[in-house]
Order: structure tokens, then C-alpha cells, then sequence
């Protein structure tokens, strides 16, 4: 099928812990502090809910017994030889796609505009102070105290995935195709968001838009449930099948 036209939107990102989403500079007593953006808010990177999601495809499509590449080291991953595996299909390759006909769009998440109202961004966060910890010994070590930034736990943040996408579709008929199965089963999946989740952050619930539009020369427009599509997971193990035949 030729690369379809997809949008995924709103997405809507609510913390239900506070969140780390390291900005790689310390300001004044933070040693680490969170992104902002132009006006000072808090946001989730677009990378960052992508790199989330490509684990929790990951983990489903293995689970159906679909074979999928070794991220994140680019010599475990698909490389210019052959095919991608479906995780690669949907996220792409490290040096470039390996088909340059798509691309899928993962926009910066933005506040909502009643928190944006509420007040600064630097109202929105709170800071913690920490102490490193010696895994092999289970003991804080000393003199390594250090403090982080967070995203207040509560906050909601909308965002888009938009692009093209070449989707193969299930024994060939419309509405179902294996690569938006995968990718919507795997956003479902996403519980967690940037670092020091093993401290207890990063906690988040991600609500899905209530259809996706997919649009395709072959099969025109077609407003697809997202809760018929992530019903439809098991399907992913006619994939292995398919592709046994030599139709995927």
C-alpha cells in the first residue's frame, strides 16, 4: 500500500506523578532543571513520548512473536540490507528511514491552555533534593547530594502525531493495518515519561483521541476507532503468517 496520511490528535498527557524531562543545564540551586519552552513552560519533548512508545511496541510486538531489531545501539538495529522489522516501519532506522516516502511527526507536548492560565511555569514545578545512591552497596554515597527539577504531578499536556506512513493492511482489506495496531497498542502501553521513574516520577495516563484519520490513494479517507484498532491486537499474529507467505 502506498504511504497513507495519518493524524493522531489530541493527545492528551496527564502526570499522575511529578515529571523529570531533564533540560541538561542546572539553574540556580537546581542542579537539574526541566525543559521549557520560549515562555518559560514546561513541556514533554516530542522524542521523548516517541522513545516510550518504540519501547512499549517493542515489548507487544515480541509478545505476538514478531521478530524486531536491538535498539538503541544503531549496529543491533535494521540496517541498508533487507527489510525493516514493523518497529522500524513506524519509527524509522538510526542514519535515516529506510523508506524515505514517510515520515511520522511527533510534536512537542504543550500545556493545556487552562494550566497555561494558571500561572508561570515556574509555578508548575517544585524542586527535590536527592541523594545518589551506590547500587552495589543499597546506601546513599557521600557528599553526592544533588537537586531536581519537576513537572507538578496533575499538570495535562496535548499533543500530535501527523506524517505518512506505509501501512500494511490485514489480508488486505480496509480499516485494519498491522502498523497502526502496533502503534496505538503501544501508546496505550506508555505508563512512564523521562527520567528518575526508579525514584517514583514519571508517572503519566495518555488518553487517546477517539478515531484516527487515515488517508490513502487506495482506499480514500477513512476515520478509524481507536478502540476498535487496539481491540484488534491479537491480529498482529497473522502478521508473522503473512510475512511467512511472503505477503507482508
Amino acid at each position: 500500500m502506498p504511504a497513507a496520511k495519518i493524524e493522531i490528535e489530541p493527545i492528551t498527557v496527564t502526570l499522575t506523578g511529578p515529571l523529570h524531562v531533564g533540560a541538561g543545564y542546572a539553574r540556580g540551586l537546581i542542579d537539574r532543571a526541566v525543559v521549557r519552552d520560549g515562555r518559560g513552560h514546561v513541556y514533554i519533548p516530542g522524542s521523548s513520548l516517541k522513545g516510550k512508545a518504540r519501547e512499549a511496541c517493542e515489548r507487544l510486538a515480541r509478545r505476538y512473536g514478531l521478530t524486531v531489531c536491538e535498539p538503541p545501539y544503531p549496529t543491533g538495529m535494521c540496517g541498508t540490507q533487507g527489510g525493516p522489522c514493523i518497529v522500524c516501519r513506524i519509527f524509522g532506522t538510526p542514519g535515516g528511514r529506510q523508506d524515505e516516502t514517510f515520515e511520522l511527526y511527533w510534536d512537542n507536548a504543550y500545556l493545556t491552555p487552562q494550566w497555561v492560565q494558571a500561572g508561570t511555569g515556574l509555578g508548575l514545578t517544585h524542586a527535590r533534593t536527592q541523594v545518589s545512591m551506590s547500587q552495589r552497596r543499597g546506601v546513599g554515597r557521600e557528599g553526592l547530594l544533588f537537586t531536581d527539577e519537576f513537572a507538578a504531578k496533575g499538570l495535562t499536556f496535548q499533543t500530535r502525531i501527523s506524517g505518512h506512513l506505509n501501512l500494511t493492511a490485514v489480508l488486505d482489506e480496509p480499516e485494519r493495518y498491522y502498523e497502526l495496531i502496533l502503534l496505538l497498542g503501544g501508546l496505550r502501553l506508555v505508563e512512564t515519561l523521562g527520567g528518575s521513574t526508579s525514584r517514583g516520577a514519571g508517572q503519566c495516563d495518555i488518553k487517546l483521541p477517539p478515531d484516527v484519520v487515515v488517508t490513502s490513494s487506495q482506499y480514500g479517507t477513512e476515520t478509524i476507532s481507536v478502540d476498535v484498532t487496539v481491540d484488534r491486537v491479537s491480529l498482529l499474529d497473522l502478521y508473522v503468517e503473512e510475512r511467512a507467505e511472503g505477503g507482508v
